[in-house]
């Protein structure tokens, strides 16, 4: 012990007359020792020497050697009765001021962590003091201002001493306006209001649940300072010509008061010993995060793309986290439901609903931030995209549904305005597509009472400028991901105006993707066919004598190559179908229907899908409108008639579960009446016009009587368009295998007159384009039925016209070779600019459409290109593979739509090849 009092003693000693210091008094009671590292300065006449020993203090220069900080330490003593307050208040003042010129920095030296360390001991002593005596606030809230801001308290183990000392307490009384000299200006309360926030990010790792510090966060202190918060971000209150760099440093301060916020809720959401917790967010916290949510849309739309991503990062990813805090508190008090939740406060429905109801609005405006959510981990320090992983920083849509819903069940009115709807969509028209992807997501649940403000236009295909920035957005996301369709777009089919042709595509792509996978797991239905007769038994095969029979289960196809084995069993073609040859099937199968007299095209009396010898995709009707032949002629020229027709609809079924397309254009009266569009006696002439052009202009000639300008009769112009002169009508160009039909009763003895020709054109139509057709169109749709089923059916009846199913079904013929080229990948060494592959697209260039075809044939097993392009070649894009030999032919993989090429030495080897592998490969596999 007396070892240890003389180093002490010894110690002492070197400090009082090295650095100097506040003397014992006369009592030989220590009472302060200020030990600033400045040189003595003797007091002056009349001065204290306590004063003076201050002042030394605060204007002396460090003494040290290296000439940095002799500061060491800041050690106060119970000073009893003694105490002078002008004096402690000079001395703290003195500290502080000295902090202030001489901060801690980011790599602190020795000195500078043994001062730090005696500061933080002596603080709790300070801060008691001024608790004792009010007339220390202002210097006692001085000095802890500037040990934060010269950086002596930055780690959370710093912000708890001082948090448990009342180090905020201060600050709560110029906040209050008590204790204090006079009223404190703007710039003193708002560096109150930083020092409560950065005392608060002692727990932004959420671990002060446990009822710890209680006072720090009691509602009433907390609310002192939430009500000032905005001083640090609000618009008003940041320098107008904020820079990049400036900006960059502010967003810590927002990320800070966002952590201090959820804090609170989180303590006191967390705490289970007094009354449940309640508190108006839609008042007291709401309005305030929506100031910061202003400010953060205007200066990041200005320098977003400057500054750091991972600041940006972490202020959306903290208020984010926040706003899923807050929902779950507010959907919680519905579940609650209206309660007592104090003296004469009552929890109301409609006070819940305007809560959820500003909670929602403040949500929609964090989702029109133009701060990146979706990208993957980066640089943190590079500017414009992120550096989070993009679930940290993405709202939940369960917490806009929901919220949504609870507003909905509380009131009828809308809970956000259609005005600030359309802005987020018009901000969204812009963003990247997985930005709007994320966003529309989240914002689904506004969507249907947002269009339905507008059905009235919408129902007549009309779409109001306010759902244009909507639409653009919709169809952009649904074009690449069509799995929102199931909920968003329940509302949305019905306006299928707001919907493109690719977005309506890839709903019915996605419905049927979902059918085939409750199909999955079953055992497929293997279809055996030879080349030349590619529907010989398929009717057994698929069961079609069973009325009720339906085609759940995948069907895969093998071609029977021709020839048998030394045994006589017939083989198989090589290759297994995992695609390629159930296209090659669909193709050929359709093309023997409409070459059949079961089908006809009006345009050309009877047009049939022939083959040349050595092209085989190369069509004399290649683009003629098929329609079923008049039932009179089906019975005729095929005994099961209406089993073919139910096979061509199960065909038809299948193009459509599995996204293939078929080479058959069917007239659109057609297809409304399989898929069950409605169809109007004015809408008769206009279908006549897609089937049978030559026939519609004969029938708008009689109509108008232009006949009359040339000095013609009624009689002469229904002679000269081979029209008949009564009301009936001819089904066939064999007369005495198929009489003519009335086309009512009496018909036949009915001349057409000026009168009724009206009646004799509307009759015609219905009976070529509708009634005529009725008994065809029930076999065929039953077949479609048999595969597709009807929900789905009606879905696409639903969301598409018979255009657009055509184009869906049928898929686009002309080649474009640049859209080819442009979605074409390469593999085994081959790019783009490598000279084979030069090569082979001058050679496809050079080629006519009717070769083009054959080649996209041989490559993919279908004639036609998907009705969006080559982007959506199913099940992958076409590939160009490199194959390192220079003797083979060109071998293609139809079920992966890839093409081999080997190594040519020139563009006409190449030329010459390719055209003799497409010629001899015919209709069978593409390998050869």
């Amino acid at each position: 012990n007396e070892a240890c009092e003389t180093q002490k003693s010894a110690a002492r000693t070197a400090a009082e007359s090295s650095l100097g210091g506040f003397i014992a008094d006369g009592t030989g009671r220590p009472m302060w020792n200020v030990l600033f590292g400045a040189a003595k300065r003797p007091a002056s006449e009349g001065e204290d020497e306590n004063e003076a020993r201050v002042k030394r203090g605060r204007n002396g220069a460090p003494a040290d050697a290296d000439g940095a900080c002799c500061l060491d330490a800041l050690e106060i003593l119970d000073a009893g009765e003694s105490r002078t307050a002008p004096a402690f208040a000079s001395a703290l003042e003195a500290v502080a001021n000295t902090l202030r010129e001489h901060p801690c920095g980011r790599r602190p030296s020795e000195e500078m962590w043994r001062l730090k360390r005696r500061l933080l001991a002596v603080l709790p002593k300070v801060l008691n003091a001024a608790e004792t005596d009010h007339s220390l606030n202002e210097a006692c809230f001085r000095l802890v201002d500037e040990a934060v801001h010269s950086g002596f308290v930055t780690t959370a183990t710093d912000k708890r001493l001082l948090v448990k000392a009342g180090a905020w307490k201060p600050a709560l009384a110029i906040m209050n306006g008590s204790r204090w000299r006079g009223s404190a200006s703007a710039a003193t309360r708002k560096a109150a209001v930083r020092l409560y926030v950065h005392l608060a990010e002692h727990v932004s790792c959420y671990d002060d649940f446990c009822g710890m510090h209680r006072e720090f966060w009691d509602r009433s202190v907390f609310l002192t300072f939430l009500k000032q918060m905005h001083m640090l971000w609000t618009v008003d209150e940041l320098p107008q010509d904020m820079e990049a760099d400036q900006w960059e440093m502010c967003l810590p301060d927002l990320e800070a008061v966002l952590k201090t916020i959820g804090c609170f809720m989180m303590f006191w959401m967390n705490d289970k010993s007094g009354p449940p917790f309640d508190i108006d967010v839609g008042k007291e916290i709401i309005p305030q995060l929506e100031r910061m949510v202003q400010a953060v849309a205007i200066l990041d739309g200005r320098h977003g793309k400057e500054i750091s991503a991972k600041a940006r990062a972490d202020f959306l990813e903290e208020i984010v986290r926040l706003s899923g805090l807050l929902s779950q508190f507010v959907m919680n008090k519905f579940e609650e439901g209206p309660v007592e939740v104090g003296v004469g406060r009552r929890r109301t429905k409609e006070l819940m609903r305007a809560e959820a109801a500003r909670l929602l609005n403040l949500l929609v405006r964090v989702l029109m931030l133009r701060i990146p959510t979706c990208v993957q981990k980066s640089d943190a320090a590079a500017p414009g995209s992120g550096a989070m992983p993009a679930d940290e920083r993405q709202l939940d849509s369960e917490w806009v549904e929901g919220l949504h819903d609870h507003c909905q069940d509380a009131s009828e009115e809308e809970p956000v305005e259609t005005p600030l709807v359309a802005e987020l969509f018009h901000l969204m028209v812009d963003m990247p597509a997985e930005e709007q992807k994320y966003r529309l997501e989240c914002a689904a649940p506004l969507v249907p009472s947002f269009i339905a403000t507008f059905s009235e236009q919408l129902r007549q295909n009309f779409v109001p400028p306010q759902l244009k920035d909507l639409k653009v957005v919709m169809n952009a996301v649904l074009q690449d991901d069509s799995s929102l369709a199931s909920d968003l777009l329940e509302e949305v089919s019905f306006y299928p105006c707001l919907l493109d042709f690719t977005s309506k595509r890839a709903i019915i792509h996605t419905i049927c993707e979902h059918q085939k996978l409750q199909s999955s797991s079953s055992e497929p239905i293997r279809l055996v066919v030879p080349r030349d007769n590619v529907l010989d038994g398929v009717c057994s095969s698929l069961n079609l004598q069973d009325v009720a029979a339906r085609i759940e289960v995948p069907v895969e196809i093998e071609f029977r190559s021709g020839y048998s084995d030394h045994a006589g069993q017939e083989l198989v073609d090589e290759g297994e179908d995992q695609g390629g040859l159930r296209r090659q099937w669909l193709d050929r199968a359709s093309r023997h229907f409409i070459a059949s007299d079961l089908f006809i095209s009006p345009s050309h009396d009877a047009a049939h899908l022939a083959s040349q010898p050595g092209l085989p995709t190369q069509r004399l009707a290649r683009g003629n409108i098929f329609v079923p032949s008049p039932e009179a002629i089906c019975k005729c020229v095929q005994e099961n008639w209406e089993e073919q027709f139910e096979l061509f609809g199960c065909i038809l079924g299948i193009a459509i579960l599995y996204k293939e397309t078929i080479p058959v254009h069917f007239g659109h009266n057609f297809l409304r009446s399989v898929f069950g569009l409605k169809t109007d006696a004015q809408d008769l002439l206009p279908l006549l016009e897609t089937v049978d052009a030559m026939l519609h202009k004969k029938l708008l000639y009689i109509l108008d009587g232009t006949y009359k300008t040339l000095g013609d009769s009624l009689s002469d112009a229904l002679e000269q368009g081979n029209l008949p002169p009564t009301f009936v009508i001819s089904e066939s160009h064999c007369p005495e295998l198929v009489k003519n039909t009335p086309l009512k009763e009496g018909g036949e003895k009915t001349p057409v007159t000026e009168e009724n020709k009206a009646e004799f054109v509307n009759l015609l139509l219905d009976r070529i384009l509708i009634s005529g057709l009725a008994h065809q169109v029930k076999c065929f749709r039953r077949g479609l039925l048999r595969v597709v089923p009807e929900p789905i059916v009606q879905r696409i009846a639903e969301l598409m016209s018979a255009k657009e199913i055509e184009l869906m079904v049928c898929g686009i013929e002309e080649v474009d070779v640049d859209d080819w080229e442009k979605h074409t990948q390469y593999e085994n060494g081959f790019t783009h600019d490598h000279q084979v592959v030069r090569w082979f697209w001058d050679v496809v260039r050079a080629m006519s459409q009717q070769a083009r075809a054959a080649l996209l044939s041989f490559c993919t097993g279908s004639s036609q290109v998907p009705s969006g392009g080559f982007r959506f070649l199913q099940p992958e894009l076409f590939t160009i593979q490199r194959v390192a030999v220079t003797d083979r032919f060109p071998e293609a993989h139809t079920c992966a739509n890839t093409i081999d090429l080997p190594l040519y030495s020139s563009r006409e080897e190449l030329e010459q090849k390719l055209k003799f592998a497409i010629q001899e490969a015919g209709d069978a596999f593409g390998r050869r």
